[in-house]
């Protein structure tokens, strides 16, 4: 079992319009001696969300909570990749995927999303006023994912 980690999620525009996928959330849950000890987030400016401060303006903000450190995501693509763009000479990671974990451990599931395992496995989060796809949210469903899968 990996002693500290930060589970992390992105929330996007998804392409929107055609544009570039730019992510408008980051929530991550740090994890430490095998326990949640914070929860973070951030709200970025993009074309669809104009009111908040670019990404890169809140760079020093959000960076030390993932350089340096093992880094977990569900179906970690779009977490990667949002990293590798931002900074492409930073080495980020060791990367954990919770979905090949999943996959891996828990074969012939009907389904993998996030959402569907933390409910199979009894691991939903109570998060007041929050639900799936929210990036805080998601990044606290993914660290208790990761712990119960023994990561």
């Amino acid at each position: 079992m990996t002693e500290e980690f930060t589970a992390l999620d992105f929330e996007t525009t998804a392409y929107a319009d055609g544009g570039v996928n730019e992510p408008w959330q980051l929530g991550i849950a740090v994890v430490e001696k095998g326990k949640i000890v914070e929860t973070r987030e951030w709200f970025f400016g993009t074309s669809m969300t104009p009111d908040f401060e670019p990404m890169m303006a809140q760079w020093e903000d959000f960076y030390p909570y993932l350089a340096g450190r093992p880094l977990v995501a569900h179906n970690i693509a779009t977490e990667r990749t949002i990293l590798r763009r931002v900074a492409p000479f930073t080495n980020w990671g060791p990367w954990a995927d919770t979905l090949k974990l999943a996959k891996a451990r828990y074969k012939g599931l009907p389904n993998y999303t996030l959402g569907e395992l933390c409910a199979t496995f009894g691991l939903v989060p109570k998060i007041e006023n929050r639900t799936w796809h929210d990036a805080l949210y998601d990044s606290v469903a993914c660290a208790n994912l990761a712990l119960f899968l023994g990561f």
